[in-house]
Parts: C-alpha cells; structure tokens; sequence
C-alpha cells in the first residue's frame, strides 16, 4: 500500500514538473517571437529599445519556473511524510484490528470446542490485555481477575498476579467501580483502585493506578463481573470499551453454555440414579413378595405331593392354600407391572388408569379412595399424562404409608388454562416447614421426586398440610404447552372444587 502510494506522488510531481518546463519554454519563444515581429516591423532601432524589456522577462520566467519547482519539490515532500504517517497509523489500527480479532476468534473457538467456562475466562483475561499492548504497557504489569457469584458474593475465578489470601477472599460487589459497573450494564473505569471499597481489599489492586470493570451480564441476569488493572495511569478510548464488552459477551456465552451442560449432566446423573433406585426397589419387592411367596408354594406342594397317598384330605387343604397364593402372587406381579408402566395408561388415558391405581390400592389398604373428574385427565397430552400418573402414585404412597387416612380423594380439573390435579387424605398430617427445611425427616425423598418431575413438565407442586389436619398435594400443570393433538373429548370445569373434609 505504501509504495502504491508513493508510486502515485512522484508521477503527478513529475507531470507537474513537465507541464511547468514546457511553459517555461513556451513562454520564452512567445517572448522571442514578440521581438522578432517588432524587429520585422519597426527595424532594429525600435527592436533595439524593446531587447533590455526582452531579457529581463525572459530572466523573469526563468526565476518564476524556479520558484515554482521548489515549492513543488516541497509540497511533494510534505505530501509524501503526510501520507507516511497516515498510511502508518493505518496500518497500526488494521493490525491492532486484526490482533483484537484473532483474539476473539480463539474465544470463540475455544468456546465451541469446550464446556469449561474456566478455560475461556482464563482467555478472556489475555483478551483484555490487547489494550494494554496498544498502549504500550507491558502485559506483565496487569493485575486481573474475573469474579462469578457464589452464595450472592463475588469470587475471583481467574486471576492474575493474585496473592493467596486475595484468591479467598469475596466481595457483595454492590459498592465502588464493580457496583457501578453492574448497574449500569457497561465498563467503569477508576483512577483509584486502591480506594475503591470493594478494590482496596484486595492486596493486588493496591498497587494500580488504574483499573476496568467490565460487567458479565445478560439481560437481568448476572453473572460477575471482570477486572482489568495496571500500575501505569491509561485514559481507555471508545475502541478500547468495545473491546472490553465483546470479550465480556463471548465470557458470558461461556457461563451460560457451561450451566446448560452442568444442568444436563446433574438431570443425567440424577436420572441415572432414580433408575438404579427403581431397580434395587424393585428387586426388593421382588424378594420380599412374588420370590417367597413361590419358595412357599414350591414348599406346599413338594408336601402335598408326600401327603397325597396317606392323607388324601390333608394334601387337598395344602393344594387349596397353594391356589390361593398362586392367586395372590399373580395379583403381585400384576402390581408390580402396573407400578412399571400401566398398559391401561397408554390406551385409554390418565382418568382411567388412576382410578384402577385407587381401586388396586383399596381393594389392598382397606382405605376408601375415589376419583372425581376423571374425564379431565385427557387435558394433557400423553407424555404429561405419564409424568402426572408417576406424581400421583407417589402422592398416594405416601398417604398409604404415613397419613393413616382413613379416605383418599383425587380430583382433577382445569381453570384458567392450568390443568389441577389434587391428592386430598383426612390423615394424620404433618409439619410443612420441617419438611421442607429437611426432607430425609420422612425417610424419603418423594417429595423431592415429585417436585422434579413436576418442573420437567412445567408444572408445580404444593404440600398444604398440619397436625391433624390431613394433607394437600396439589400439582398445576399449563395446558398450552402440554395440550394433545385432539381435545374432542375433553371436558371442561372451569371451577375448583371443594375436597374432602379433613374429619372425613
């Protein structure tokens, strides 16, 4: 670019330098000619007064054509400087361009290429440092550090030239620059780090004379914030600010991408372990019912068999006891399958399923259980209706086990676009706040599950429940996200209804 340049200065000085000799020339032969002709005319006497005229305009256009070649000669080399210098700074702003640019790419590639937020914001503390370069302050001199809430307090992540207690140490990050700059959303800057009321605590921002924060937000949502220091005074300009946002942005991509995996992985780790919760319960049940209840009829019979000769009416009564816990096993099994995944759920829907859920539990309790609206159950689409029917069951063992109820209702209906499912006993009841406070009280994490499987269908879950009072659970599900393909036969009750007494 810069030889182009001075290519195009010394051709327009050479044309001008021709065009100015060529003028010379054809003013000189005017000048001439104008004496020839007045010599033709006159004769040498006139001519002869005219020639001290001649020379001296002919001296005059000479010392003119000088002039002129100088100052052009001048302007060409102030022409050339200015465009130099020009081109230079050009070229400084193109390679610091291409230096900020090259930065966020490696960001942004390492932001595609990994889930580890602490890898990029390590990164983004080099980014920073561009700006520094610019200014011509070494990197060495920076002192940096990005802080993420933890508990509602800033912790310092990353860090750089930190000492070990400042590493420890947190900071509300509501006063001073860092407080400023989550505010107002945009990069504050301070004269005086070491003032600073949130700074000034740290050891390493003691020593700078200047120092950035640069908010790590989204929307209403924040993350941190990042710190920039020197020990050299800086006055930032307006590019050195967009820098400082862009490399806060692609940090706060990386935050957000690294919670999203984290979420996943913890819903992964969780699911994996409700399955392998799933699996020694039921192998529990297992042992516990169907494997003794066949050792016991494989007992019964092998003594029926040794019996059947002597005492024919003997081994009669032990096969009559062996049919009846054939009887009683295959209603086991039977519940067992059902608990896994009921047919009937998956064919005739969420109302009909549960209500062969109470039957079940009361012809086995003892216990009055009833559904009411059960039509409404097919509100939901099926995926909801599967969720919803692991949600109930849960709610209806925990009545079976710990309210000593004595009547068990389920009541569905919809108002105001929310689809309401209630489980309502007149049992014991409990205490709420303890169990909310610590859930291992009860001995079980149901309420845990349940309140889970409620958020992954959108939905949520409230306990209402006191000494001697029964117990509420109530699960609210929005039906514009969970509504089937089909709704003609779905029934709509727009008021809630009053449940069961407590008393009964």
């Amino acid at each position: 670019m810069d030889e182009s340049i001075d290519n195009t200065i010394d051709r327009e000085f050479a044309r001008a330098t021709r065009l100015i000799a060529v003028a010379l020339v054809a003013l000189v032969v005017l000048e001439i000619a104008v004496f020839v002709v007045v010599f033709a005319v006159f004769g040498a006497q006139t001519a002869g007064q005219w020639l001290p005229e001649l020379v001296l305009a002919v001296l005059f256009s000479v010392l003119l054509a000088v002039i002129a070649w100088t100052g052009l000669g001048r302007a060409h080399r102030s022409l050339g400087h200015s465009v130099s210098q020009a081109t230079a700074q050009e070229l400084r702003a193109l390679r610091s361009a291409n230096n900020r640019a090259q930065s966020l790419q490696r960001m942004a590639s390492t932001l595609s290429a990994t889930l580890s937020f602490e890898r990029v914001v390590e990164q983004s503390l080099d980014a920073c440092s561009l700006a520094l370069d610019e200014m011509g302050i070494p990197r060495e001199s920076l002192v940096g550090a990005v802080f993420l809430y933890e508990d509602s307090m800033l912790r310092p992540i990353a860090r750089r030239r930190f000492l070990n207690d400042d590493s420890r140490r947190v900071i509300p990050g509501k006063r001073g620059v860092v407080g400023a700059a989550l505010s107002k959303a945009e990069p504050v800057v301070t004269n005086n780090p070491a003032e600073d009321p949130e700074l000034g605590d740290y050891e390493a921002f003691r020593d700078c004379l200047t120092a950035v924060c640069v908010p790590l937000r989204v929307g209403f949502q924040l993350f941190g914030a990042m710190v920039i220091g020197t020990d050299t005074p800086v006055q930032f300009e307006d590019d050195h600010f967009d820098l400082f946002k862009a490399v806060g942005d692609q940090a706060v991509i990386a935050l957000q991408n690294a919670q999203l995996y984290q979420r996943l992985e913890a819903e992964k780790q969780r699911l994996i372990e409700a399955d392998e919760e799933a699996r020694k319960e039921l192998a529990r049940d297992l042992h516990d019912g169907p494997t003794q209840s066949i050792a016991a009829i494989a007992m019964r019979l092998g003594f029926a068999r040794t019996t059947i000769d002597q005492d024919p009416a003997r081994a009669k009564q032990e096969l009559q006891k062996v049919e009846a816990l054939a009887k009683k096993t295959s209603a086991e099994i039977r519940s067992m399958l059902f608990t896994l995944r009921p047919l009937v759920l998956e064919t005739q829907g969420l109302g009909v399923a549960v209500d062969a859920l109470l039957r079940r539990y009361s012809e086995a309790d003892g216990i009055e259980m009833r559904l009411i609206g059960a039509e409404n159950g097919n509100l939901l689409d099926k995926p909801a209706q599967v969720v919803v029917f692991a949600i109930l069951e849960e709610a209806l063992n925990n009545a079976r086990k710990y309210a000593k109820a004595t009547t068990i209702e389920v009541r569905f209906w919809q108002t105001e676009g929310l689809f309401v499912a209630a489980v309502r006993d007149n049992g014991v009841g409990f205490d709420t706040y303890d169990i909310n406070r610590d859930y291992s009280t009860r001995g079980s994490l149901g309420m845990v599950n349940m309140r889970e499987r409620a958020e992954r269908i959108d939905g949520s879950l409230r306990v209402e429940s006191s000494p001697d009072s029964g117990t509420t659970v109530t699960l609210v599900v929005p039906l514009d996200k969970h509504r089937p393909p089909a709704e003609e036969d779905a029934l709509v009750v727009t008021d809630q209804p009053q449940l069961i007494d407590a008393g009964g």
